[in-house]
């Protein structure tokens, strides 16, 4: 039987076999190779367990991110399960936010608060109107004084707070084109952060303050200053230099401005069970906390309001997290004891060309099973995790128990198959311990040591704290994708070095990736195993036709 065929190897060669001899060579060969693709098989199979590895790895690291995003977000206090703020068993009603913002945290009292402000903290300065003007104002349009230009290069020079270096902010204006607009972004810009400069259309105020608030700061208009700028911030040209304004005194202004006098805030707080306004001394800033309450004082006036306790807040808060936590822990040892299906491989190319796909869904699902079986990292992560729960907390008298006066309601679970799932044992408890003991709930929790040593900082750390740690180590921070930590360094695309085609460390990419090595050279193998079968049927196939030549002319020559 004569073929035409087109093989592929490196090239595509179109191939006429059988024809002398009549073989089905094709065939022939395709059965020679068969035993030699097993081999190719065989490793294809390695690498897509190492890759449905790398997806369960890539799973798990997913969850515990989720987690992370919803416990230990330090940009949002109330995704960030370590702030004081959701171990603060109150809720706040009433108020007056014109007044002041106020929060009660661990240390408040229940009852009634009254906050009087009579002035705000403020930063020393300078305020001058400029009449009908606007940010969109040429500096070269501002005429209210004679014999001025606001053109060319315009420095000023300025001392915060009693220091002695020197804020030189600095706008060059040749064109003249520059606003007042231009001015207070330079200002803001250059400022360091310890200044600024606002302009109100409404108002035309010009003003210039120090950030820094309280008596203690101070605004200095140093030598070196354009002294064309007095016409736009107020200062007197004629007075002496350097300008300054401090708690106590000021330089001389022109007409239209005033210097604004740094002070402390003014303000008066009456806590639960006093009658009298208990007077906030040296003040410096409008936010503070004082006995766990927390103050942003925001105007002049009154505000009164009414602290309640709100313990079911916190309760609910550590309940939200074990119920996260165990849903991953439980996961995890579920994948860590899955037994595996020693009769279900991974498909090749030729055994999925005869099944339909949820046939091959279904034996994949099969074939995945205990792909994480006593996965070593995966193993030390749930150790870690346990090992937070169960070291006492330095400074705490509460434990991880059943029963006990030491015990707050929480211990692991009973159930043998999921030995790190947390169960609240005892709801009343947890919840008498977070109204009766709240600063020791906050620090068994959420205490952060401040100590170097290793073990030291283990031990005063709280349960949360370490748990932290132990994700951090092994998924990165909150936010990161690609890090160093152990299950992320080992799973991710990061050190997936198909990329540049080098060998590294021992990571699940760098195995796909040598295992698609293999694969390229026992292909290549193959084909020139096949290419040699042909080889030697094309040289059969020439004997043949050698053969069936010379029969001819024996015949010719017997007719003959």
């Amino acid at each position: 039987m004569s073929t035409v065929s087109s093989t592929s190897s490196s090239t595509n060669v179109l191939r006429i076999t059988g024809m002398a001899t009549g073989l089905d060579v094709d065939s022939m060969v395709e059965k020679l190779m068969a035993a030699e693709k097993t081999k190719v098989d065989k490793v294809k199979q390695e690498q897509q367990i190492i890759e449905w590895k790398q997806e369960a790895y890539q799973d798990i690291i997913k969850d515990i991110k989720d987690l992370q995003s919803s416990f230990y977000d330090v940009t949002s206090s109330d995704k960030n399960i370590l702030s004081s703020s959701n171990f603060a068993g109150f809720n706040v009603t009433g108020g007056n936010n014109a007044v002041a913002n106020i929060t009660a945290g661990t240390g408040a009292k229940v009852g009634n608060y009254t906050v009087k402000v009579t002035a705000l903290a403020s930063g020393a300065g300078i305020s001058n109107t400029l009449s009908g003007k606007a940010l969109s104002t040429k500096l070269t349009d501002i005429d209210t004084l004679d014999n001025t230009d606001l053109t060319g290069s315009i420095t000023l020079n300025l001392k915060v707070n009693g220091g002695s270096d020197v804020i030189p902010i600095t706008l060059d204006n040749s064109s003249g084109d520059k606003t007042i607009g231009d001015l207070v972004t330079a200002i803001n810009s250059q400022g360091s952060g310890n200044v600024k400069a606002s302009f109100s259309e409404l108002t035309g105020k010009f003003s210039l303050t120090t950030t820094t608030t309280g008596n203690t700061a101070s605004l200095t208009i140093d030598s070196g200053t354009s002294t064309d700028l007095s016409k736009v911030i107020g200062f007197d040209p004629a007075g002496p230099f350097p300008w300054s304004v401090t708690n106590s005194s000021s330089g001389a202004v022109i007409g239209s401005a005033t210097a604004v006098k740094s002070a402390n805030a003014d303000v008066t707080i009456t806590p639960p069970g006093e009658t009298v306004g208990i007077p906030v001394t040296n003040q410096t800033t409008n936010v503070f906390t004082i006995d766990g309450m927390n103050y942003n004082l925001s105007g002049v006036g009154t505000s009164t309001i009414t602290v309640g306790a709100d313990n079911d807040k916190v309760y609910d808060k550590i309940k939200g997290f074990i119920d996260k936590y165990n849903a991953i822990v439980d996961k995890i040892q579920t994948k860590l004891t899955e037994k595996k299906n020693l009769s279900y491989k991974p498909l090749t190319d030729t055994q999925k060309e005869a099944m339909k796909d949820t046939e091959i869904t279904n034996w994949e699902t099969k074939a995945k099973q205990g792909i994480l079986r006593d996965d070593d990292n995966l193993k030390k992560m749930l150790n870690d995790l346990r090992s937070a729960f169960t070291t006492p907390v330095d400074g705490t008298s509460f434990s991880m128990v059943k029963y006990g006066s030491n015990s707050i309601g929480l211990d692991f679970g009973s159930d043998r198959t999921k030995p790190q799932h947390i169960d609240i044992t005892d709801s009343s408890k947890l919840k008498a311990a977070i109204a009766t003991k709240g600063d020791e709930i906050l620090k068994f929790f959420t205490n952060v040591s401040t100590s170097s040593d290793a073990t030291t900082a283990n031990s005063e750390n709280g349960i949360l704290t370490r748990i932290k740690s132990v994700l951090e180590n092994n998924v990165g921070k909150t936010g990161i994708s690609y890090n160093n930590a152990v299950l992320t360094k080992y799973a991710n695309k990061q050190d997936d070095f198909s990329i540049n085609g080098t060998s590294g460390s021992n990571t699940l990419p760098n195995q796909i990736y040598q295992k698609q090595q293999l694969i390229d050279t026992l292909n290549k193998s193959l084909s020139k195993k096949q290419e040699s079968y042909y080889q030697k049927f094309a040289k059969l196939e020439s004997a043949m036709n050698t053969l069936n030549s010379q029969q001819a002319s024996l015949s010719q020559l017997s007719g003959s």
